[in-house]
């Protein structure tokens, strides 16, 4: 009987190990694959499979497609795209993306990054005002946190979402419009979408052509405001390497990308560092010694330079908890990969946000310890900053979000410290890092302020 039975199995169909001589990761699940890992501690899960089949495997998405993972320095080179493509977006993502700075490539992406970049460097976040206009808006969240349990991460989406339209020249009062139009866009980030009254789909493509419709009047008044301050009117001015202007469509477009991309990842990276303040309170002295000492908030490129260990908490809190777990390009020729041929047409996976788990980088990687970047002479290397992406699609807000959250950091010290409290997690909020699809802490993380 025992025989027979061997024989039967023997007969049936092997799942397949390997594809195109590179490990299919195991313990797919039918129809969905290994979709359902990724909703999870997703660092953790990409850590651990490449100690069990190595930094290069398989994974299967919904359906029957697979998307090839290569962690590691050789993951990090794709990002330059020099052999890969980030075009695929334009399609995949139609609703939530579109034709941006971020789904083209080659001379259409250089010409828009170059008319973009100038107003997101240090200098051009303080000559348009958008460093001052970012720290109006934090002192005035921070001033009113409430004392008793309050979840920090709704206070920080609201707050990391005002800057970015305060920057942009949005009115104060027009905020709330504005942002419930973009909590209903951003229901496109949905994977399964489908085009039903009151769908999240279609409430999705209505929030969409308001913002957008919004944006074109923004950008149509703000042409005639000669005086106005701000990133739009920096915007406005800027030429490409061709010596053009940005268009309106472009500006439509990218302002919106905008908002999307400097919105929850701020919001999840302030949130989180408040969170290691509540539970360290010798991080929370640090930090209120610098903050008290210091004479406002920092507006500037030399302001930023008197809060030293705002800005290592806000490199540590990027790299233990990276907002972005992953980010994908299309292989447009063949490729070697970890001494593997991948063949073009592959969709790759790299998993920025393991980088800062690196042990021959950052040793003890699971201990938060901002001292790790203060005493330095250099600033940080391309793959200690992987948290932003690399290559020419690098996060062009990256200095606005290193400004917004030591301002963030510094108000928060001074605010709790004038009241004489001390931030402290409420009883039975213990966060754990998960991305869906950022890598915020749940909602329910409550903080409150005590005596100190």
């Amino acid at each position: 009987m025992q025989q027979a039975l061997s024989n039967l199995l023997s007969r049936l169909p092997r799942k397949r190990t390997h594809r195109e001589d590179i490990p299919i990761l195991p313990g797919e699940l039918p129809v969905v694959g290994h979709t359902p890992y990724l909703l999870g501690d997703v660092l953790g899960y990409f850590r651990n499979a490449a100690a069990k089949t190595g930094p290069l495997f398989w994974m299967k998405s919904i359906g029957d497609k697979y998307q090839l993972v290569c962690m590691g320095e050789p993951g990090f080179e794709l990002l330059k795209n020099r052999v890969t493509s980030s075009e695929y977006i334009r399609e995949s993502a139609a609703d939530f993306i579109g034709d941006a700075l971020l789904s083209r490539d080659g001379q259409p992406h250089r010409n828009l990054r170059s008319a973009m970049a100038g107003p997101f460097t240090p200098r051009g976040l303080t000559a348009s005002g958008a460093a001052a206009l970012s720290a109006e808006v934090v002192e005035d969240y921070v001033s009113r946190l409430p004392e008793r349990p309050f979840s920090l991460l709704a206070q920080t989406q609201g707050l990391a979402l005002d800057i970015i339209f305060r920057v942009m020249g949005i009115d104060r009062a027009e905020l709330e419009a504005w942002n419930k139009n973009y909590r209903e866009f951003i229901l496109a980030a949905i994977p399964i979408q489908v085009d039903l009254p009151f769908s999240p789909l279609r409430r999705a493509r209505a929030g969409r052509r308001w913002l957008d419709t919004r944006f074109a009047q923004l950008i149509s008044a703000a042409r005639g405001k000669p005086d106005m301050q701000g990133t739009l009117k920096a915007l406005l001015a800027e030429k490409d390497e061709e010596g053009k202007a940005l268009g309106d469509d472009d500006l439509v477009q990218n302002l919106r990308l905008l908002a999307l991309a400097g919105h929850e990842t701020s919001a999840s990276v302030m949130a989180w560092l408040g969170i290691e303040l509540a539970r360290r309170p010798d991080l929370w002295e640090k930090l209120k010694e610098e903050a008290v000492a210091a004479p406002g908030l920092p507006r500037s490129p030399e302001e930023l330079k008197r809060h030293p260990f705002a800005e290592a908490l806000f490199r540590e809190t990027v790299r233990r908890y990276p907002p972005v777990a992953y980010t994908a390009r299309e292989a447009t020729a063949d490729l070697e990969l970890h001494g593997k041929r991948v063949p073009k047409g592959t969709m790759v996976t790299i998993p920025i946000g393991t980088y800062g788990y690196d042990d021959t980088v950052y040793p003890e990687p699971e201990r938060f310890d901002p001292t790790r970047w203060l005493g330095r002479r250099s600033p940080p290397t391309a793959m200690e900053t992987a948290q932003f992406g690399g290559g020419p699609h690098f996060c062009l807000g990256y200095h606005l979000a290193w400004v917004e959250i030591v301002q963030f950091a510094t108000a928060f010290a001074r605010e709790v410290a004038r009241r004489g409290m001390r931030p402290r997690l409420a009883a039975g909020t213990e966060p754990k890092l998960r991305h869906v699809p950022f890598g915020q802490p749940p909602k329910g993380t409550l903080l409150e302020f005590v005596k100190d």
